[in-house]
């Protein structure tokens, strides 16, 4: 009989090391393993989508991340008219988060709350929102903007007020807000934009004006219909100068000069963007002052 080599012990104590290993390792391992893949399947198919008011509780509660989170989602869902609550405690709860927003340490949650204020389009938040207006740029502009969303003629006065704002953004985000609302009210104080040091800002005026049926900016729209005069600003990107463009197409409708339509036809003829070119068609077709589609 040879000796026993400790390196090579019996196939015996082989197999029942095996066994050993396959009991009590490998098979519990196979079995936690299916456990959790049951239980994240029964937890997707049963588990709910969160409502505005979870997101709700989050800024109201929750930790930094989950504040300005929980906000930015409200800000979202509440663009969806069949995800808004039907319950005016929610818009108290909305209108309080708002107030209590401007101690937090993190902007973000004020920021994206002025915007989710905005998106239902109700006035019953309109005053907080104007009120926002004295804060920091960051929150003004937010707060303009949802000031636009909401469309009322009440918050006219107040925005005219922001376009002499020092921060561009802050006026951008006014002129855009006096056009969504097309109160003529604000026409002359969009003539001035037009004056504005930033593009942006001039730009939006010519649009805002022209929704107004107001022609004062169609030097403007004509620069906006021109590629060359796009390629100048280094900063806008292609994607960027044809939204610009598509924007200024609309517009144009309200102010079809022939100035106008001559740049509306050779972009319908020759425009490498076929977008672009399909736009201005439309606006042609459908003549001036009638609905773009």
């Amino acid at each position: 009989m040879s000796p026993l080599d400790p390196n090579n012990p019996p196939k015996e104590k082989q197999s029942a090391l095996k066994v050993i290993v396959h009991s009590f390792f490998v098979v519990p391992l196979i079995i936690a393993g299916f456990a959790v893949l049951v239980f994240l399947m029964v937890r997707i198919l049963t588990d709910e989508p969160r409502t505005a008011e979870d997101y709700l509780i989050d800024v109201k509660i929750g930790g930094t991340t989950k504040r300005w989170q929980g906000a930015f989602e409200l800000s979202k869902i509440l663009s969806n008219p069949d995800l808004i609550p039907d319950d005016p405690r929610f818009e108290q709860e909305m209108l309080s988060a708002f107030e209590h927003s401007k101690h937090d340490r993190d902007p973000r949650v004020r920021q994206y709350l002025a915007l989710a204020l905005g998106q239902p389009g109700k006035t019953v938040y309109l005053e907080s929102l104007i009120n926002a207006f004295n804060d920091d740029d960051v929150i003004a502009a937010s707060a303009a903007k949802a000031v636009g969303l909401i469309g009322s003629p009440e918050g006219v006065p107040p925005l005219v007020k922001l376009l002499n704002h020092g921060i561009p953004q802050v006026r951008l985000q006014a002129v855009i807000a006096l056009g969504i609302i097309g109160d003529i009210r604000a026409i002359p104080q969009l003539i001035l934009a037009l004056e504005d040091i930033e593009p942006n800002v001039r730009w939006d005026a010519a649009i805002a004006l022209a929704k107004m049926k107001n022609n004062s900016g169609s030097r403007i729209i004509l620069d906006l219909l021109d590629r060359n005069y796009l390629d100048s600003f280094p900063n806008i990107d292609a994607g960027e100068q044809d939204q610009a463009m598509l924007v200024a197409i609309q517009a144009s409708k309200w102010i079809l000069s022939p100035e106008v339509k001559k740049s509306l036809n050779n972009l319908k003829d020759f425009d490498t963007n076929l977008h672009i070119r399909e736009a201005a068609r439309q606006v042609l077709e459908l003549g001036d002052g009638q609905s773009y589609r």
